[in-house]
């Protein structure tokens, strides 16, 4: 068994305990854990297209999908949910305003006609953001909405290997030497002990001997907690401390073991890297997390906070790109979106001048009034 960090002095103790790890024959043949590759590869990732995402997002899927990346992972927050979206609200026919009661009942529809659709039969994942629980939203209504992400090939046949056949909106699938792990932090009865149960279960596996497992990519809204975004994380609510800290731990142990592990999330509106290195976690490890928050999507930009990385950024469009070497190792870059890449592929009801708007001033800074069509 791999040596663990002891984290005892985390203010709050495990809830769960962590298995024993399993052997290798809990793997299975045909999950695909043993596939390696020796060449490097590509996938891209970013969250929270609300506001202005139906601009910004078919963007991106234009840029990942000239770059032949393997796959897409979208991390929440699809639309406000709260009011209508600003780019949604552009689009209507001229003079009509939405209420709040016409809006809701089309806002994930209107994800998947102007978003989704961008990609058309290109991979995409997706992770649920806190926006999606927004009422009347719920997490059982966002697996049978999106039910044919959430049964994806990759995903289904990872079930199988697991021996499950649960549909959740958590769930990781294997490709490359790496586990991709999509974890649920929406809402504030998360990360539940079925979760917890499910993601200890996962580990053991890639720790477990003869896995073929050099890399574990954690994706999720918002950050575990005492990142340098601790205002806007899983540290707003009690179960997000408590939880959220066994889940750094467990995943610190992994990396102690020898697998390479990166955690990315998003629910902040900009781009920061080494979000983990802070004082909390620091006085138990000399070394911490690598984690990163994109949150640069389309939603409203906000602010840097103060404890940010000097090469973090505000006031972007874009998504980081990861290269996964042969070793297990993956590079992170960001990738910026100019207005005119917004342009070039937008939808032929968007008004240029809401294009605009979005892209120089959604954001905190800037409280510039919008656009007239």
């Amino acid at each position: 068994m791999p040596q663990t960090t002891d984290f005892s002095l985390l203010r709050f103790p495990a809830r769960i305990p962590a298995l024993a790890i399993v052997g290798a024959v809990a793997l299975s043949a045909q999950s695909g854990r043993a596939q390696q590759t020796t060449s490097d590869w590509t996938f891209s990732v970013s969250g929270d297209s609300r506001n202005c995402g139906d601009f910004v997002v078919p963007a991106i899927a234009a840029k990942v999908k000239a770059e032949k990346d393997a796959f897409y992972w979208h991390l929440g927050d699809f639309r406000l949910m709260s009011d209508p979206d600003e780019d949604l609200q552009s689009m209507q026919p001229a003079g009509k305003q939405l209420t709040k009661e016409e809006y809701v009942p089309i806002a994930w529809d209107d994800f998947l006609t102007h978003q989704m659709a961008s990609f058309r039969d290109f991979p995409v994942f997706l992770g649920r953001g806190n926006h999606e629980a927004v009422k009347p939203m719920t997490r059982e209504g966002y697996i049978q909405k999106f039910q044919s992400f959430l049964n994806r090939p990759e995903i289904v046949a990872q079930r199988k290997a697991d021996g499950t056949s649960a549909v959740e909106s958590w769930y990781h699938w294997t490709q490359g030497g790496v586990d991709f792990v999509t974890l649920d932090n929406a809402s504030k009865d998360q990360f539940s002990d079925a979760q917890m149960g499910w993601l200890r279960g996962v580990l053991d596996r890639d720790l477990a001997a003869g896995s073929g497992i050099k890399t574990i990519v954690v994706g999720m809204h918002e950050s575990l907690p005492h990142s340098n975004s601790s205002d806007h994380a899983m540290d707003d609510w009690d179960l997000g401390i408590r939880s959220g800290e066994i889940v750094y731990r467990w995943l610190f142990d992994a990396q102690a073991a020898g697998i390479h592990v990166y955690v990315l999330s998003s629910h902040s509106h900009y781009y920061s890297p080494n979000i983990y290195n802070t004082p909390f976690w620091k006085q138990y490890t000399k070394t911490v997390l690598k984690g990163i928050i994109i949150g640069s999507a389309g939603a409203h930009r906000y602010a840097l906070p103060r404890e940010a990385d000097k090469e973090s950024k505000s006031r972007v469009y874009g998504f980081l790109q990861a290269t996964v070497h042969a070793d297990g190792t993956i590079d992170f870059k960001l990738h910026e979106l100019s207005e005119d890449d917004l342009i070039q592929v937008k939808w032929p009801e968007a008004p240029l001048g809401e294009i605009h708007w979005c892209y120089a001033h959604n954001n905190d800074l800037d409280d510039a009034p919008k656009a007239e069509k």
